[in-house]
């Protein structure tokens, strides 16, 4: 007994366990109060002017990403193994962003010029934001390259609270887009401002400042690599909307954008999931790779049953919450939302590819499977847009799922082993799909809580069943 409340006290006292904790509870509750911030944000905006709001917040975001310059890694590793750099990446890595921003900003004009359809004040808008949230994001990495998270998650938490607040007691109907991004830009300030406090709190600005040259060449020679994947990887991480807003109406971009707020708990649950096993994985890969080979072979399967039986449930019930919480414009969204969360699957096992391939050190085939994708998706994914949200939705599952086929193959190959009930489960997914998505489109909400509870009576005992042998081998 002493010694299991010792070992449970070393555990809470860990710092890795306290900053994943601080992470993950703040992450959750930031989620939670940005969801509700959003039913407030439809109920005040239609879909065509709520299209718009997030059309320019993921534009900015879009640069925000590009501006990073795959860095961002390169700047936690390198504080976390010398807190001494911490100004000097500071500095020269602030130097870095603005030039990036300002090509960035010349080459955004030329395309909103000949594609876009942005308004000269919504550009400076997005510029302003970008410029901002660059900024804060690299006080944010400070901490991260710390070990501090806790502040971290606090300033996130207090970003979330002072949107809610705003949205639930200044805005109100017909509210003009330029004021309510407006109002989202000084938050993004309020936050930069708050992580510069808490740095001179925890004085954490260490060392001393290198010339430019130096710094910035090493900076870019480390991180390359992140931003080669990172640009390869654009068309199916960041440029739906862009794909939308050249093909397609705001309106569709509010629906799609709505879909991903949606599914936002969902995607926060698997990338914590995968955050959480990746050490292990990689850490057993140098030193038991017959039990990392088992991995493989045995939770691969239940992993890959355990995310389709949340894109079933999330599929079979989607509809009523939506029709719940949404105004009435806003319907469209269902069908989008119902089939995104199918390309969740598929890219949370390509995730767990990827999991597995970074642990066993081969980084060549994951960039190899980011260009396959890149060749697959980009072009279904460009005309799939003509078709609005639904479309591209459409789009982005049939691309992915024909990109995993050859990934799942090749993945398999690369490490010689067979994953046990591979084609059964896949079959499974398959199924649950089509019973979610086109069979009980119209069933009653009774009638779809028996098909579930149904469902995972059986699905549940049958896998623990078929899996708990081969665990406890």
């Amino acid at each position: 007994m002493t010694f299991g409340l010792s070992m449970i006290k070393k555990i809470l006292g860990n710092i890795v366990f306290k900053n994943f904790s601080y992470l993950t509870i703040g992450t959750v509750i930031a989620q939670l109060i940005s969801l509700i911030t959003v039913l407030r944000i439809t109920d005040i905006l239609d879909p065509e002017d709520y299209g718009l709001f997030t059309f320019l917040i993921a534009q900015g975001l879009l640069l925000i990403r590009i501006g990073d310059l795959g860095n961002r890694n390169i700047i936690i590793r390198t504080i976390a193994k010398n807190p001494s750099q911490t100004n000097d990446l500071l500095v020269n890595g602030a130097i870095l962003r603005i030039l990036a921003l300002i090509v960035l900003f010349s080459i955004y004009s030329a395309y909103n010029y000949n594609f876009g359809s942005l308004s000269f004040n919504n550009l400076i808008l997005i510029y302003v934001f970008s410029f901002l949230s660059c900024f804060s994001n690299l006080f944010e990495l400070i901490f991260h390259g710390n070990q501090k998270m806790l502040p971290s998650a606090i300033i996130n938490l207090v970003y979330s609270i002072i949107w809610f607040i705003i949205v639930y007691f200044i805005l109100k109907r017909g509210t003009s887009i330029t004021f309510i991004f407006l109002l989202y830009i000084s938050i993004t300030l309020v936050k930069g401002i708050l992580y510069l406090v808490f740095i001179k709190y925890y004085r954490l600005f260490k060392g001393s400042v290198q010339s430019f040259k130096v710094s910035s060449r090493q900076i870019m020679k480390e991180s390359w690599p992140y931003f080669a994947m990172l640009l390869i990887l654009l068309p199916l991480t960041d440029l739906a909307n862009n794909f939308l807003d050249i093909n397609s109406t705001n309106d569709e971009i509010g629906y799609y954008n709505l879909s991903e707020r949606l599914l936002g708990p969902i995607s926060l649950v698997v990338g914590m999931s995968l955050s959480a096993i990746f050490p292990n994985l990689s850490a057993m890969w140098s030193n038991n790779k017959e039990k990392f080979h088992n991995y493989i072979s045995i939770g691969f399967g239940v992993y890959m049953i355990a995310s389709m039986l949340i894109c079933f449930i999330f599929t079979l019930f989607s509809k009523e919450i939506i029709i719940l919480l949404f105004p009435d414009g806003y319907l469209s969204a269902i069908k989008v939302s119902q089939m995104k969360v199918w390309y969740l699957f598929f890219m949370s096992v390509d995730s767990l590819v990827g999991v597995f391939l970074g642990a066993a050190n081969r980084e060549k085939l994951i960039l190899r499977f980011s260009i396959f994708y890149f060749l697959i998706c980009t072009p279904v994914l460009f005309y799939s847009s003509n078709f609005g949200a639904l479309g591209i939705s459409y789009g982005y599952v049939i691309s992915y799922g024909i990109g995993l086929i050859y990934v799942w193959f090749t993945f398999k190959k690369s490490f010689n082993i067979k994953i046990k009930y591979d084609l059964p489960i896949w079959t499974l997914a398959l199924s649950l799909f089509i019973i979610s998505y086109f069979l009980t489109s119209e069933t009653s909400l009774v009638y779809k809580l028996i098909i579930c509870v149904s469902i995972l009576g059986i699905l549940i005992p049958y896998t623990v069943k078929k899996y708990k042998p081969l665990i406890t081998e």
